[in-house]
């Protein structure tokens, strides 16, 4: 049901933002979007739940995220920034593995980010340039965290991660 949910919603957001850009513009002109349009709705963190920083091992020279998480019983939910600072062949990118152990099973999620950029035509593509994104998801998995930076290479399309950090 959480699936079916996500892709209605992020089938209502490309809707709205196709409608945004619909507008004539010239082909060269570009929108920088974050590449997980789903989690742009994950739900806000409780009153109780006290938002702590979190910033990546930086493995990349290049590449800058920052944000807050917060964390409760049964949800987290984390908001940033990532910020590529110079064109260099690679798109910038920020990935979260979220865990729950249950019994001797443990359940992973990763929720990983990069700049994209979208055409007027309403094409989206790696975007290899400065730039900064707002990046937000959650989940229900509320165990451990981790974040690390990662690139994206323009010529391959490969994603190259860095060092993972332990948030909590």
């Amino acid at each position: 049901m959480r699936r079916f949910a996500a892709v209605a919603l992020s089938a209502g957001t490309l809707m709205a933002g196709m409608a945004a850009i619909s507008s004539p513009a010239q082909a060269t002109d570009v929108v920088l979007a974050d590449s997980a349009a789903s989690t742009a709705a994950a739900s806000a963190p409780s009153a109780s739940a006290a938002a702590r920083a979190w910033k990546p091992i930086n493995s990349y020279p290049k590449i800058n995220a920052w944000g807050t998480y917060s964390r409760n019983s049964s949800r987290v939910t984390v908001t940033g920034k990532l910020q590529d600072t110079d064109q260099n062949g690679w798109t910038a990118c920020v990935r979260f593995l979220f865990t729950e152990t249950v019994g001797r099973k443990t359940y992973k999620y990763y929720s990983r980010h990069h700049i994209v950029a979208v055409r007027s035509n309403g094409t989206r593509y790696a975007y290899d340039g400065p730039g900064t994104i707002t990046i937000r998801t959650s989940s229900s998995y509320t165990g451990h965290a981790w974040v690390q930076e990662c690139g994206r290479s323009k010529k391959t399309g490969k994603f190259l991660y860095g060092k993972g950090k332990k948030l909590y």
